[in-house]
């Protein structure tokens, strides 16, 4: 018998790997002029001049005392990924190309991450906990047992705060979980007409609700049971660590992120191929060191 003849055909069409969505750090003060300091200092005026109605005497002058905050830029940069020369002559797509973007991908993603975490990480960032009924515990990767869900109230004390902190009505945005927006979905005033004239929140969408656009992430922050924020980078978790959500007004936070600069090793003669990595420089902070514009959602234990 003959033996079989074996085809291997191969597609140019290449299977990539997947990335959160990015988008929501740009939703705020834009420093990336100054990307390539040390750090952004932020002025902040000092306290509100006294009124006095019908006044019969003369007021007494005070200096405005002035006080800064910092942030620091800090450098992201990849592992550097190696492609053997014997590699690039087997496939059909060009790899190399594949892997400069995916390290161009894999920065833009730890930025979104660490900015995420010095948002809700900054000094005096209020936070507020989920009331809802309890679900499966989600977006944790330790995390056991359950959370409850996030209800209308939940966002309507965030907006509280805000509101009492006399934050612009206009420029508010959210940042939810792939779990709280289906909690979200489950309100019945999202879904109403009565209540929301906009469209309803669609999964890996920009919806408005309550005056907020809201944006959805596949993560966005991890906080310990007593609600402090666990640090970009941070590889622990416990089982009883709880996900949160982001609402800010987009005036009241900052953000500077470089250009992603490759570099690229051609031809090396020890590895018989090419090496290539990628780094760019971020950083960003709650605008205001009283943490006003800032709030976190966190979700609350299961019982």
């Amino acid at each position: 018998m003959a033996a079989e003849l074996l085809i291997r055909a191969f597609s140019a069409d290449l299977s990539k790997n997947l990335f959160p969505a990015n988008e929501f750090y740009k939703m705020s003060k834009n420093d990336s002029a100054f990307v390539n300091a040390d750090s952004v200092q932020l002025p902040h005026v000092g306290t509100i001049p006294t009124v006095e109605v019908d006044r019969t005497t003369k007021g007494v002058a005070a200096k405005r005392a002035d006080t800064p905050s910092e942030y620091k830029l800090h450098e992201f940069s990849t592992d550097p990924t190696w492609l053997q020369y014997s590699e690039a002559l087997l496939v059909s797509y060009d790899k190399r190309a594949s892997i400069l973007e995916e390290h161009v991908k894999a920065l833009n993603t730890a930025v979104a991450n660490y900015m995420a975490a010095a948002w809700g990480g900054s000094a005096n960032v209020a936070s507020v906990r989920t009331n809802g009924d309890d679900r499966a515990v989600s977006g944790v990767p330790s995390g056991t047992g359950t959370r409850k869900r996030l209800i209308l109230s939940d966002i309507q004390a965030g907006l509280r705060l805000m509101n009492e902190g006399d934050i612009p009505l206009d420029g508010r945005c959210g940042l939810l979980t792939p779990a709280m927006l289906e909690d979200m979905l489950l309100i019945p005033e999202v879904k109403s007409s009565d209540f929301n004239r906009a469209k309803p929140l669609v999964e890996g969408t920009v919806g408005r609700f309550l005056g907020v656009d809201w944006y959805v992430r596949s993560k966005v922050n991890i906080f310990t049971t007593g609600a402090t924020i666990r640090a970009y980078g941070s590889a622990t978790t416990a089982a009883t660590d709880c996900a949160g959500a982001l609402l800010w007004n987009k005036d009241f936070v900052r953000h500077a992120h470089g250009s992603s600069k490759v570099f690229l090793n051609v031809d090396d003669a020890e590895l018989y191929g090419s090496k290539m990595s990628a780094v760019t420089r971020a950083g960003g902070l709650a605008a205001r060191t009283d943490g006003k514009g800032v709030v976190n959602i966190v979700e609350t234990v299961g019982a």
